[in-house]
């Protein structure tokens, strides 16, 4: 009961957020036919919330992006001509839709047109190489890609036999089916969906071939996700959001999917740029921004000047998430742009977990906040006990949205997820403390045993970012003969700043942490090697560490 009385509270708390935020406000006769009608058609799937917003407010900007801006109305009308031209051109058989775009008004059309047809959505890295690319591919069999030009050729060289269409045309470019062109054909509608649209998000791959996690999101999940939302950011109809993340990650599509449930306005650019980001402020009076950790570095990062031509004032919200931040990451940004940030916790397989909101952050830096709606979450030992608060352990969660498994994958080594009682384990280790709040201690298999001692990496990379001289910091283990593993440090100087010594950074590390989680090792980088949502790219560590270390 007690269970119950948790969610209902959570709920109950939400409330407020949700009649402030312009989702409820009355509809008249014709709005309400066009919404319910969108329920019916399109069934819990972006398209859904799409028609809502359209049949809302159909005058209203839905997308400011790199070529212009358009409005709720106008994208409805494009997304469902586009779904009804691809049903005309693959003869209805549409299984699954593929689209790798960068953020742009695209993407958005593309992936509503998708829903609207019922296909499976995969959304696909924009950084994968060419090869990964043709295995992904293969693996997914889409019937339909929607793809922007500059992949023309790795898709020409994976030999892919079905419907091939551009989203984003460059200047001069012909020959190909595009979005534009789908546009301005007339054919019936699709049939009518009347389900759940199954959406395969794809890992990072950082450590090896990015997997598929497929999954059809029920309403439920849906609403609490919202109410979550809605009671940690405080979105509004009214805003202007800026979405950093590419919109193929889970963080950049939740972001997306978050913005259309309110009929606000999306900001987007093809690539991230910290100080196009703040002028965005100015130009478009952006209110909220999505940024993955080290968008919210670079941000910090401005010169004064910078920061100074511009009134920030109007900001409301900061919603970072999709890998970890560090406390001195959220401090200096709380310290510049005020007590604004909220920190997301996830990850592709579990949905949303945790959020920690302005007032978590100001209690304490390293959380990432409190289960979200519908989400229980348990730190187990290693016998798979109940661990005290403040012990660190396993991280499992319990939530609406089921992880059944990967894509099957031939040539796969991933291994399923250990689930007990109902929770899937995460992968990470953390701890909750009295309050109720959780911490990300690292990865399971980021641990090290040094010399007999426990140490998790992310401790010591937390230290280090708070010195004044380092801009950007990953602490990994590597083998030692003689005490099995040690801690190496890949640091990136602040712009301008003197090279610490050796001895330095292991002063200021000693000055909070134990002697035995001193790196002994620092290698000096030009930057962290990272994928297009933020997370480090470990495999290319090994390669950047191969000069000279300190």
């Amino acid at each position: 009961m007690s269970v119950d009385r948790t969610y209902i509270g959570r709920a109950v708390r939400a409330v407020p957020a949700i009649l402030t935020s312009g989702m409820l406000r009355p509809l008249g006769p014709r709005a309400v036919g066009r919404t319910l009608r969108g329920l019916w058609r399109f069934g819990p799937s972006p398209a859904m919330l799409l028609a809502f917003a359209a049949a809302r407010n159909p005058l209203r900007t839905a997308v400011i992006y790199d070529r212009g801006a358009i409005s709720y109305g106008e994208l409805q009308r494009r997304a469902e001509a586009i779904a009804a031209a691809l049903h005309a051109h693959a003869h209805g058989r549409v299984g699954t839709v593929a689209i790798l775009c960068r953020n742009h008004a695209g993407f958005v059309a593309a992936t509503a047109a998708g829903a609207q047809l019922g296909a499976e959505l995969v959304f696909i890295n924009t950084e994968l190489p060419a090869a990964a690319l043709a295995a992904l591919l293969r693996r997914h069999s889409p019937d339909i890609l929607i793809a922007d030009q500059e992949y023309d050729a790795a898709i020409a060289a994976a030999d892919y036999p079905g419907l091939h269409v551009r989203a984003w045309v460059e200047a001069g470019g012909s020959g190909a089916l595009s979005l534009e062109a789908l546009a301005a054909e007339r054919h019936p509608a699709p049939p009518a969906v009347h389900r759940p649209v199954r959406i395969t998000l794809l890992t990072s791959g950082t450590s090896g071939f990015t997997k598929g996690v497929p999954r059809a999101i029920p309403l439920r999940s849906i609403l609490e996700l919202a109410t979550t939302g809605a009671a940690a950011t405080r979105m509004r109809a009214a805003d202007t959001v800026v979405t950093g993340p590419p919109m193929f990650h889970g963080f950049g599509l939740a972001a997306l999917m978050a913005t259309l449930a309110l009929g606000a306005t999306t900001v987007c650019h093809r690539r991230f740029d910290a100080a196009r980001t703040l002028a965005d402020i100015d130009e478009h009076g952006a209110t909220v921004l999505f940024l993955v950790p080290v968008m919210v570095q670079r941000l910090v990062a401005l010169s004064a000047n910078e920061r100074a031509a511009v009134d920030v004032s109007r900001l409301r919200r900061a919603i970072t998430g999709a890998a970890p931040i560090a406390p001195a990451t959220v401090a200096a940004f709380v310290e510049t742009y005020g007590p604004i940030l909220v920190n997301g916790y996830g990850s592709t397989e579990t949905g949303v977990v945790a959020i920690a909101t302005p007032e978590d952050l100001l209690a304490e830096a390293g959380t990432v906040g409190k289960p979200a709606l519908g989400v229980s979450v348990r730190i187990l030992r290693a016998d798979r006990t109940n661990a005290a608060p403040g012990e660190v352990g396993s991280i499992f969660i319990r939530s609406g949205l089921v992880f059944t498994g990967y894509t099957p994958d031939p040539h796969a080594e991933e291994r399923a997820k250990e689930v007990v009682d109902g929770y899937v384990d995460t992968g990470d280790l953390g701890h909750l403390d009295d309050a109720g709040r959780l911490y990300v201690d690292g990865r399971s298999d980021d641990m090290i045993v040094s010399g007999g001692e426990n140490i998790f990496p992310g401790e010591v990379a937390n230290r280090l970012a708070a010195h004044p001289a380092l801009a950007d910091v990953v602490v990994l283990g590597v083998p030692n003969p003689e005490y099995g593993q040690t801690l190496r440090a890949f640091v990136v100087l602040v712009p301008g700043a003197r090279t610490p010594t050796t001895d330095d950074l292991n002063d200021h590390v000693r000055a909070a942490l134990e002697r035995y989680k001193v790196p002994k090792e620092y290698v000096f980088l030009d930057r962290i090697p990272r994928n297009a949502s933020g997370k480090v790219l470990r495999k290319n560590l090994a390669a950047a560490s191969a000069g000279t270390g300190s």
